[in-house]
Parts: C-alpha cells; structure tokens; sequence
C-alpha cells in the first residue's frame, strides 16, 4: 500500500535534511580548538571614563547634598555635559562602592543653562538623568 504523496514528501526532507545536518555536525566536530572563539569572563557593566582622584569623606556624603541643585538635576538644568565621562568611586559606612559623575565649576563636564555653579566648587552626581539624581558640592582643594 503506497504512502499518500503528502507524507512520502515529508519523508523525503527528512531524509535530506538530515544528512546535511550529519554533515554539518561533523564540520564542526573537525574544527580545531586554536580556532574555537574563547570562553568570555565577567561581564563588565559601565566601563569607560576617566577616574578622578579627589578627597570625599564617605562619612560627610550626606551633609554635601544639595537639593536645589539635585531638584535641577532631575529637571535636566544642572547636569553632566557627558554622563561618566569623569567617575569617582566612594565606598560610603555600611554600603556597596557607588560610582559618583564629576563635573567642575569652571564649566569641565558641566551642563549649567542657568548658571547655577559656583566657581571653586566640584559635583558629585549619582544617578544622573533620572528623576532620582542627587548632586552633591563640594569646595576645590
């Protein structure tokens, strides 16, 4: 009893498709390790920029806020020219390392369309760009 042609067709492909798929694998298996791509690492998140070495005391963090300048931040008036283009990272008391933006003053990485700045003075910016952005001041040394 011959198979309807449908199914002898499905049959058929099958057959074909798996030979080449035979074929392939052993490709594949002939590829040498020199050749194999390498296994990657850790994945590595916000990269880039250029750190900078200045003085924070952790412990003072919370007293350098400023909420008029950090109201701006989170309307877009008092922002970084370029977000993490300059970082600092501070460990404060009890808490994971946090990456702080740095903007100067004297107009280095700062977006100030109002001229909010004062001109010894450095910004701190954590959470830049968002409705949560927090500026924190802090005198030139």
């Amino acid at each position: 009893m011959p198979l309807p042609r449908r199914t002898a067709t499905i049959v058929m492909l099958l057959l074909l498709f798996g030979t080449h798929a035979a074929q392939a694998q052993e490709i594949f298996r002939s590829i040498p390790d020199t050749v194999a791509p390498e296994a990657h690492g850790d994945v590595k998140t916000r990269t880039g920029g250029h750190r900078v070495n200045f003085p924070v005391d952790p412990a003072t963090l919370s007293q350098k806020l400023s909420a008029v300048l950090s109201e701006a931040c989170a309307n877009l008036e008092f922002n970084q020219r370029r977000k993490d283009r300059y970082f600092i990272p501070v460990t404060p008391p009890g808490q994971k390392r946090m990456r702080f933006g740095y903007a100067q003053g004297n107009g280095l990485n700062l977006y100030d369309p109002k001229n909010l700045r004062g001109q010894d003075q450095a910004y701190l910016f954590y959470l830049d760009g968002t409705s949560e952005c927090r500026v924190y001041v802090y005198a030139m040394p």
